[in-house]
């Protein structure tokens, strides 16, 4: 079999082939014996059937089987000898039964990308220390303590920052709704009833509470909020938004005591100490958490800075039609309007489209480490898997195997478990460097 390789942008090849004579004949000659072993011809007996009429009644059939067996070897010829890590074919075309024996076709593959790897090892990382301090402890205790608050009438003053101010508002700018201006932002930027808002710098936008201060209940006020150039929603910067207040009631919060019986009510049967052990053990897991997630984010993006290369643009595709859908899904869970959907439609592609590059970007740039590293899964990590599945779900292990090895279910959870072992191998061999929570979120 001759093969002549030619490769195109977007993670595309063409392989023309060329099947010689005398070994079309042969696979022809061993695909008429199947037929003829099996073929029941009316006058013959079964296998007696001479080759001439078994290829005419069943030429189409023949043909078809010559091809596919073709394809397969071309194929797996390809990827031996000239290398071609190919994902899968997108067809045969131009193929020919020639008058001189000889069989030719074009195939049309998706290929992975060929890129080289930069270093990724020892990359310098930023992390923040999973230490908790005494100050941080407290603050997460006072969190506790508020979801078990008290709130009294404040009747003797008027509001002040921390209190708890329960208004009504509604916005307008220049004139119109905040709807009709900023159509994506969200409904309770543009009124609200009976809203409890902690007077706080940070609580809701900026300035807003300060203007409160001094208010009593049953008092009307008009606040006007221009949001900083620096505000995250970036939909917002530089709006100026009129807001008509009314007062319906000012509280107080009033916290527990902290103490043993506190800590009871928290936790049945625990002192003060052990709720305090209890909650420093349950941060420092979620510090280590987002820790491993700063480690893997951080050596990601400068492993992907130092590449770039084709991606096959089917794929991407498929991976973008599966985050736009995640994107209406989501919106459509949060009670976002579907007409509201459809005018940002062509932002959700964009962003979609983004994270899908990305994404399918780093897959191979994975699977490539694991490849380079010989990461491997054994049989025994991938049968524990399939048993936390089958608990997860509360499936029976038996039933779930059959189901998985329908739906070829063996290999995504396989590849799933080799990129997270590539993963955790890229963390591990980062250099790391502790620094303050704060300097870290920076």
């Amino acid at each position: 079999m001759i093969i002549n390789v030619e490769k195109l942008p977007e993670c595309k090849a063409l392989l023309r082939i060329e099947v010689a004579e005398k070994d079309a004949k042969r696979e022809r000659k061993e695909i008429v014996g199947l037929y003829a072993a099996q073929a029941k011809i009316p006058g013959f007996r079964p296998g007696k059937t001479p080759s001439s009429i078994i290829e005419k009644r069943f030429k189409l059939g023949i043909e078809s089987e010559l091809e596919e067996r073709t394809v397969k070897k071309a194929v797996q010829k390809a990827t031996e000898t000239e290398k071609l890590d190919i994902i899968r074919v997108i067809e045969v075309r131009d193929q020919n039964h020639n008058p001189d024996g000889t069989y030719t076709a074009t195939i049309e593959l998706v290929t992975a990308p060929e890129f080289s790897l930069p270093e990724y090892k020892d990359i310098e990382v930023q992390v923040p220390s999973t230490e908790i301090t005494a100050e941080q402890l407290t603050e997460a205790l006072d969190q506790i303590r508020e979801r078990f608050a008290e709130y009294t009438d404040i009747e003797d003053r008027t509001a002040a920052m921390n209190d708890f101010a329960v208004i009504d508002y509604k916005g307008s700018i220049n004139g119109k709704t905040v709807g009709e201006v900023l159509p994506s932002a969200p409904a309770t930027l543009a009124q609200n009833s009976g809203f409890w808002l902690r007077m706080a710098e940070d609580s809701f936008l900026p300035g807003f509470c300060a203007d409160l201060v001094g208010v009593k209940t049953e008092d009307t006020r008009d606040i006007t909020v221009t949001i900083p150039d620096d505000y995250p929603a970036e939909e917002l910067r530089g709006h100026t938004i009129n807001y008509a207040v009314e007062v319906n009631g000012l509280k107080e919060q009033v916290l527990p005591e902290l103490n043993d019986e506190f800590a009871n009510k928290v936790e049945s049967g625990k002192s003060l100490e052990q709720l305090k052990e209890a909650l420093r053990s349950q941060m420092e897991q979620q510090r280590e958490g987002y820790r491993k997630e700063i480690i893997t984010n951080q050596v990601l993006d400068k492993i992907n800075s130092n590449l770039d290369f084709d991606l096959p643009k089917e794929i991407v595709m498929r991976e973008t039609q599966s985050r736009v859908n995640d994107i209406v899904n989501s919106n459509s869970e949060r009670g976002i309007p579907e007409e509201e959907i459809v005018e940002n439609q062509q932002q959700i592609i964009q962003t979609a489209g983004e994270q899908a590059n990305l994404s399918v970007k780093t897959s191979f740039i994975l699977e490539q480490i694991a490849d380079a590293e010989d990461i491997k899964v054994s049989r025994e990590e991938l049968l524990g898997r399939v048993a936390e599945i089958a608990a997860r779900n509360k499936t029976p292990v038996k039933k779930l195997t059959k189901q998985l090895e329908k739906q070829n279910g063996f290999g995504r959870i396989y590849n799933g478990l080799r990129i997270q072992k590539t993963l955790d191998f890229l963390r591990d061999s980062a250099s790391i460097t502790e620094v303050d929570p704060e300097d870290a979120q920076e």
